[in-house]
C-alpha cells in the first residue's frame, strides 16, 4: 500500500504558490505593456487581477498549509473548478472559433495564460485529491502537524 506523506501535500501547496507568483507576474507584465501603450496580455484588467489573485488564493493556500484538509480540498476544488469553467474553457473555445486567437488581445498572452492556468488547475486538483486522501486516512479535519 502506498504511503502518503504530509510533505508530499506541502510540496503541492508550494507549487500552487509558484503558480500564484507566475500568474501575478503575468499580470504585472501586462500592466507594464499597457503603460507603454501596448496591448494587454489578457482580457482582464491587469491591476484588478494583481489585487484579486492573492486575495482569493492565499487564504485557500493557508488552509492547505495549516492542514485543514477537507476545507482546503473543497474550496480549492471549487475555486479552481470555476477558473477552469470560466477562464480555461472559453479560451479553448476561442481558439476553435472562426476568429481564432486573433480575437484575443495578444497571442503571447493567449498561449501564456493557457499554459499558466493549465499548470495551476492541474496542481490544484491534484492538491485537492491528496488532501481528501490524506484526510480519509487520518479521519479528521484539524491540523495534522
Amino acid at each position: 500500500m502506498e504511503t502518503l506523506r504530509l510533505g508530499q501535500f506541502k510540496s503541492v501547496i508550494k507549487l500552487q504558490l509558484l503558480w500564484l507568483a507566475v500568474a501575478i507576474l503575468f499580470h504585472v507584465v501586462s500592466l507594464i505593456r499597457v503603460s507603454m501603450g501596448m496591448a494587454s496580455l489578457s482580457t482582464s484588467p491587469p491591476m484588478t487581477s494583481i489585487i484579486q489573485l492573492p486575495l482569493v488564493f492565499l487564504p485557500i493556500l493557508y488552509l492547505g498549509w495549516k492542514s485543514y484538509l477537507v476545507s482546503y480540498a473543497f474550496i480549492n476544488g471549487l475555486v479552481f473548478g470555476l477558473l477552469f469553467y470560466m477562464g480555461h474553457i472559453p479560451r479553448i473555445m476561442m481558439y476553435f472559433s472562426p476568429e481564432g486567437i486573433s480575437a484575443y488581445p495578444s497571442a503571447i498572452g493567449f498561449y501564456g495564460g493557457l499554459l499558466i492556468n493549465t499548470f495551476g488547475i492541474s496542481v490544484a486538483f491534484y492538491g485537492s485529491y491528496l488532501a481528501l486522501r490524506f484526510a480519509w486516512k487520518r479521519k479528521y479535519n484539524h491540523p495534522a502537524d
